[in-house]
């Protein structure tokens, strides 16, 4: 992704009189249909949205900061790899049998960013919250999460740290699942790691993983902001099946990786702006909708964690760490109101999903800006879930957890 020009505009302060800071680069006529206008108007009300959020569970807007930015990004292949996959050829689409799109121009877009950060005040330090968007109408995506980010604001406030480890059913929110399969599953299923470690522990292809009813897919989506056309060598993106019904389906390969493992080229070959190495990476990755419905999930819980919001995640080779928000207990199938936060949930990638018993019917789209690591590289990757439920997961105090 090549970055063309940038426009950001943060607003501060109370929204009565709130406090404005603009930056750019590149000029005006860069940025149609995103100019200065419909960025700064798109600030103020995600500014204005965010501190209705936080005055109605009484955070105050003085800790909330809105930024939006307007970002013209192009994809394309290098000159070098469009002459390798085109065979020489230039202008114009010449389409090839291993999926390879020679001759491709750079496709430019708009490219909307949010992030919104509200400080809560809380006994000791301001605990913050964050929130994220990239794509058209954030305001339309801050007003849907809103429930999502108010009940982080309340156990900003109201949740005690976990203070022992728990191993029982955990159920997912959607914000915290599409954590957990990026992690799990859509790393491991990066040709590179594949070949370095997936196949050997767990997840060869072919292989049962868990339930019937995980299937996962990356590619081109409606919704998913990474999704693109061909990736940064040329190769016509795909809807490459990664798990079907429980069983290891695909993996994502650019073409070095698809060369030496024998594997198809599904567009997957990604590298971040002024990188020269491409990379096997996830583009938009997203879990199909299940049977059930969400509220079941939490019903049919004796004793167990909801785990709402989301930090984010990480994996070293078999390992994985998932970080929720915070997590409400559940007691006899209801949920109790007692609110736990700074934990995370750990263990080993292909025990956990062997332990995933239920997919729900309520599917999230998460659209992020920062990006998802990787040797280095740092490239935003799309992700959609439903909520999950699993019989028996590891959740334990983040280490160094205190009472702030």
């Amino acid at each position: 992704m090549d970055e063309v020009a940038y426009r950001g505009v943060t607003v501060s302060g109370p929204s009565s009189e709130p406090a404005i800071t603009e930056r750019a680069t590149g000029r005006d006529e860069d940025f149609p249909p995103a100019g200065p206008a419909r960025v700064r108007a798109t600030a103020l009300a995600v500014h204005r949205t965010a501190s209705k959020i936080a005055e109605g569970v009484g955070a105050g807007e003085a800790g909330v900061v809105a930024r939006v930015g307007s970002r013209t990004v192009s994809h394309r292949a290098s000159d070098r790899e469009r002459r390798r996959t085109s065979g020489g050829t230039s202008g114009g689409e010449s389409r090839r049998a291993d999926g390879a799109a020679g001759g491709e121009e750079p496709v430019r877009r708009i490219r909307l960013e949010t992030l919104v950060q509200i400080q809560v005040p809380t006994p000791g330090r301001p605990v913050p919250l964050l929130w994220q968007w990239a794509g058209a109408d954030p305001v339309a995506a801050l007003r849907s999460a809103a429930a999502q980010v108010a009940g982080e604001l309340r156990a900003a406030s109201a949740a005690v740290p976990l203070e022992a480890e728990f191993t029982g059913t955990v159920v997912l929110a959607p914000e915290v699942a599409v954590h957990f399969v990026h992690e799990t599953l859509g790393h491991s299923l990066e040709a590179d790691n594949y070949r370095d470690y997936a196949a050997r522990s767990g997840l060869e292809l072919g292989t049962r993983v868990g339930t019937e009813a995980l299937t996962v897919l990356d590619g081109p989506a409606e919704g998913l902001e990474t999704s693109y056309r061909c990736d940064d060598e040329g190769t016509l993106a795909t809807a490459t099946p990664l798990v079907d019904a429980g069983t290891v389906a695909g993996v994502m390969t650019d073409a070095a990786e698809a060369a030496r493992q024998g594997l198809p080229r599904t567009g997957n070959g990604r590298r971040s702006f002024g990188a020269e190495l491409v990379q096997p990476r996830m583009s938009a990755l997203r879990v199909a909708v299940g049977a059930t419905p969400s509220a079941d999930l939490i019903r049919s819980v004796r004793r167990g964690l909801y785990c709402r919001g989301a930090w984010g995640g990480g994996s070293v080779e078999e390992m994985f760490v998932v970080r929720p928000a915070y997590a409400e207990w559940i007691e006899d199938g209801e949920l109790t109101g007692v609110l736990v936060r700074r934990l995370d949930i750990k263990g080993r990638k292909t025990a956990a999903l062997r332990e995933l018993r239920e997919v729900a019917d309520d599917p999230v789209v998460f659209n992020p800006v920062t990006g998802c690591g990787k040797n280095g590289q740092e490239l935003p990757v799309s992700v959609e879930s439903p909520s999950m439920a699993f019989g028996r997961l590891t959740v334990m105090p983040m280490r160094g957890a205190s009472a702030n």
